[in-house]
């Protein structure tokens, strides 16, 4: 028997035919992946549904100090029943040959310093004492008060809602010192007075 054999230019021709198959086929499909909307349609319901792996955390807010000033310095600690001797009498404020406790702490500077509402609240009341000067009360939760005594200038109203931050006044005079910078800062919790360099590092959530 015979055996014929292939001229030799039907394999490349072959191989040819082949190539521009697959090379059209490739074209096609890739034209339609440009121009068909339901494609696209299908990516973008991906990217829609489609979760960041990562979950935010939610900060819990923090109580921060009634000033912004670097240069603010006690001058007068909280008195606290249990402290010692020592403690104690850097807690007493005299006034007209008179030592009284001091019911908060007393801060100064040597120039005037901005006072900011230390959490979020509203404020309750304003007044002019004629020993501690101007007096703001605000207040966080039904059970949470702040007051700010010796203000030298009142940037808030009665019932003007606060963020935690927002100035409410300066720093100023009063009849117990001879600083012309003052800021008298007391917390009130349940009606019972809290050590304010205490109450700056609590949990929030526990006091309301």
């Amino acid at each position: 028997m015979k055996h014929r054999k292939l001229r030799g230019y039907v394999l490349p021709t072959l191989y040819v035919i082949v190539l521009i198959v697959i090379f059209g086929a490739v074209s096609l499909v890739s034209s339609l992946m440009q121009v068909n909307p339901n494609y696209l349609y299908s990516v973008n319901v991906l990217k829609d549904v489609s979760t960041p792996v990562l979950e935010e955390v939610e900060e819990t807010e923090g109580i921060v100090r009634p000033y912004t000033s670097s240069d603010v310095t006690i001058a007068t600690y909280f008195y606290d029943e249990d402290a010692s001797s020592e403690e104690q009498e850097k807690s007493l404020i005299y006034f007209e040959n008179t030592y009284m406790k001091n019911t908060g702490v007393l801060y100064q500077a040597p120039e005037v310093f901005d006072c900011v509402a230390v959490l979020e609240g509203t404020v309750l009341n304003i007044k002019e004492d004629d020993i501690l000067g101007n007096v703001v009360e605000i207040e966080h939760n039904p059970n949470l008060r702040t007051i700010y005594y010796s203000l030298g200038e009142v940037n808030v109203k009665v019932g003007e809602v606060l963020n935690q931050g927002d100035l409410i006044g300066v720093s100023g005079e009063n009849n117990i010192t001879d600083s012309s910078s003052n800021l008298l800062f007391e917390v009130y919790y349940n009606g019972t007075l809290l050590n304010p360099e205490e109450f700056y590092s609590m949990d929030i959530t526990t006091l309301n």
